[in-house]
């Protein structure tokens, strides 16, 4: 045995987990992930990332004891929310299972991603994570990088000659800013993107549907970690180039965006040394704490949103599921052409049919405020005229770049 093999050993899926984390932290230097895994009250333990790894670890060296069996066990592998991590679809019993993972291979394959190491515990231990469910799921991690930074290039090459807001002279600069939206859907982020100079829009579901697209794309766990960390790493790669970056997703979970906003102060997540703004779009009117709990209790997977009684529904609450049920509407409306083969998709603005739970998850997490200095609160407002609308979050656009 290799003494890196030596070290990866574990009575459980949880100490086999730590010692792989720990002999990466060793043989790259980075002190500060060996010790993480060391705390005994680690935040990282209760997030889907290493709660996923240590399944995983749990199926191959634990669980199956033959190559058949690890396999099976791999399929049935589960994430924090109890959902099969490699399933191909929802509703689906198919899983993408193709290979068995080699832990010494990802220890040493860490080196071609060694900019993850100048950033935090999260991100590297996401990093190990991603290979690995790339080697299960038979995807090659740098095919996947250079299709994304060609994306990139492309979009670049497209907003220079198309934006007015672009100058190839002005491209980069010394001090980039990290812009992060915070709001549902229909809330104003396109349209306050296309007033930003200079910024580029990675966006998860641009990259989501150039690499997965003939999974439909699924949205299940091991696409999303992928897609993700592809979109992590390209904010990274641009941010070191002097581009600043518009982190296009929806974000309203200050829990899912921490590892990258740093909102909670925890050696998880410290490391990074962006220049972060992050940009609040308020919801269409505010509700209190009761009216919340209404629209949290209303279930629109039981109950869906077109066939919904309003009737009993309070005022302000109510507001929020016709915003809601219009967004979804108007959405379906918009794709109805590209689900029926009679449109292309814009690859460098893709369309969804997000479900109305969906959306509606988003827009109660859209209640929580984000607080500190680096926050810029777009107020909502009804503008009836393009020009007026264009004035109004130009204005917004340059005190989130000043």
């Amino acid at each position: 045995m290799s003494p890196k093999e030596l070290i990866l050993q574990g009575k459980n899926a949880d100490e086999f987990t730590k010692n792989l984390i720990s002999i990466v932290g060793v043989c790259y230097g980075v002190k500060k992930l060996s010790d993480e895994v060391k705390k005994k009250n680690s935040a990282l333990y209760t997030k889907d990332a290493y709660i996923c790894l240590k399944n995983i670890i749990d199926a191959v060296v634990f669980i199956g004891k033959t190559p058949v069996k690890k396999l099976a066990a791999l399929r049935e592998a589960k994430n924090l929310y109890n959902q099969q991590i490699f399933l191909a679809a929802y509703g689906s019993k198919e899983t993408l299972v193709k290979n068995l993972p080699d832990f010494i291979t990802v220890i040493n394959d860490m080196r071609y991603y060694d900019n993850c190491f100048n950033m935090n515990p999260y991100n590297m231990i996401n990093t190990i994570l991603t290979l690995i469910k790339c080697q299960i799921t038979g995807y090659d991690l740098k095919q996947l990088v250079y299709k994304g930074i060609g994306h990139i290039e492309r979009f670049i090459q497209l907003s220079l000659m198309t934006n007015n807001n672009w100058n190839q002279k002005t491209l980069t600069s010394a001090k980039p800013k990290l812009v992060i939206p915070i709001g549902a859907a229909g809330c104003g982020k396109s349209t306050f993107y296309r007033e930003l100079s200079n910024v580029i829009n990675i966006s998860c579901d641009n990259i989501r549907y150039l690499l997965f697209e003939k999974h439909g794309p699924c949205f299940q766990s091991w696409e999303s970690t992928l897609s993700w960390w592809i979109v992590n790493f390209l904010t990274d790669y641009y941010l070191s180039r002097g581009y600043s970056v518009f982190y296009n997703g929806v974000n309203t979970d200050m829990q899912y965006r921490t590892p990258i906003s740093m909102e909670v102060h925890d050696s998880l997540y410290e490391g990074l040394k962006y220049d972060i703004r992050l940009v609040y779009f308020e919801p269409p009117v505010k509700l209190n704490p009761k009216e919340r709990a209404e629209l949290k209790s209303v279930n629109l997977w039981a109950n869906p949103i077109e066939k919904l009684d309003l009737s009993k529904i309070s005022s302000n609450v109510k507001k929020i599921l016709d915003m809601i049920k219009n967004n979804f509407e108007r959405t379906m409306q918009r794709t109805k052409e590209i689900r029926e083969g009679k449109k292309q998709q814009d690859p460098f603005d893709i369309l969804y049919s997000v479900p109305a739970p969906i959306v509606k998850l988003f827009v109660e997490q859209g209640f929580d405020k984000p607080t500190g200095k680096n926050v810029i609160v777009i107020p909502r407002k009804e503008i009836p005229t393009e020009a007026e609308r264009i004035k109004f979050y130009k204005n917004y656009a340059i005190k989130t770049l000043a």
